[in-house]
């Protein structure tokens, strides 16, 4: 076995030692042990603005699913990084936005939240390698502050794609150019006269608004409930329609999903969002089963989308509950380099769609 098989072992045995009382950083250590790591930073500098500078302090907060990191790319045909910031992002853009847009003389103080910065990469083929094409998802909402009080201002959410050599260049110059875009809008909207005759709102309440995201079942839930979910909408609930199932392996080591129809018969079917069997959510990927599994309020998947050995398709788990799992079984039948295609992909619990 190659070391990275070993190192799969090894992980392993410290999730099995933990099995009877997960914790909430088994998701992370997971990623932290399967991926590499690429460090990117924003530059701390003045803006050119067309404007004068507006405000005397810029807070920032950050309200993103997972906040511990800000992107996941592929490297090369087997091998993917997980994209952090020098710092933590709200302390990041906090810097980045006093040394760019902050003065003295400024008048405002400008509350700033983080719904999304996502960088992914290109794929894996021959054009996107000589020529990637990166992408960032980039939501923000600012709000003028007024005493106790805050009033909404103006807000970015977009998904812009770039084409850049190396993913540092992403946060070194394309990310600060979304954020002028946002701060022009903020710039704009203040300039109006009736800014500060709107409805202002307690932080309480942005807050809570900015908690909603998270306020579905499967986000807290204590137990999960065994069966298969016809759609995204009954994994965030927790609540399987299809109650009786079978999942088997095909001579091949994939799994197979059985659901009865009409006349209670089983029948294979690809056609299902997921499965769960009471300890590990599985979702189905083009007809093939992964598992799932949570750091803080996203929900990842250990999957695939390259099928040149089967054997891939089925990654075995030591269910940790709650979404937590670890790689472990049926290692030892596969390839070094075909384990390695097996990554991380991020699940909108939204939509259902499995992406980088």
């Amino acid at each position: 076995m190659k070391s990275y098989i070993l190192a799969i072992f090894f992980f392993g045995a410290i999730f099995q030692a933990r099995a009877q009382s997960p914790s909430s950083n088994d998701g992370q250590r997971f990623i932290k042990k399967k991926c590499g790591v690429v460090v990117v930073h924003l530059p701390l500098k003045r803006s050119r603005l067309p404007y004068p500078l507006l405000f005397d302090s810029i807070r920032v907060i950050d309200f993103r699913r997972d906040t511990s990191r800000v992107g996941m790319i592929s490297q090369g045909k087997w091998s993917q990084d997980e994209v952090l910031l020098r710092v933590p992002a709200g302390t990041q853009l906090g810097a980045y936005l006093k040394a760019g847009y902050t003065d003295p003389g400024g008048r405002n103080t400008l509350l700033v939240i983080i719904k999304d910065l996502w960088i992914s990469g290109p794929g894996t083929n021959e054009s996107t390698v000589l020529h990637p094409v990166w992408n960032i998802a980039v939501r923000l909402e600012g709000y003028l502050q007024k005493g106790n009080e805050y009033i909404p201002v103006a807000y970015l959410d977009t998904l812009a794609s770039f084409s850049e050599y190396k993913v540092e260049n992403m946060a070194a110059f394309e990310l600060p150019d979304l954020i002028g875009l946002f701060m022009d809008k903020v710039a704009d909207r203040l300039r109006e006269e009736d800014i500060e005759a709107r409805r202002p709102i307690s932080y309480e309440q942005i807050d809570s608004f900015c908690r909603i995201p998270f306020n579905y079942p499967m986000d807290t839930a204590i137990g999960l409930t065994k069966g298969v979910y016809t759609s995204v909408g009954e994994f965030r609930n927790n609540a399987p329609s299809i109650l009786r199932y079978e999942v088997s392996k095909d001579p091949k080591s994939n799994l197979e999903l059985e659901i009865p129809d009409e006349k209670g018969q089983l029948y294979y079917t690809h056609k299902v969002w997921g499965f769960c069997d009471g300890k590990q959510v599985y979702v189905m990927m083009d007809g093939n089963v992964f598992p799932v599994f949570c750091v803080q309020h996203q929900f990842y998947v250990l999957g695939s989308k390259q099928y040149q050995n089967p054997k891939v398709n089925v990654p075995m788990f030591i269910p940790l509950g709650l979404g937590y799992a670890v790689l472990m079984g049926g290692v030892n039948n596969i390839a070094d380099n075909v384990s390695r295609t097996l990554r991380v992909f991020r699940l909108d619990v939204q939509s259902g769609e499995v992406t980088e």
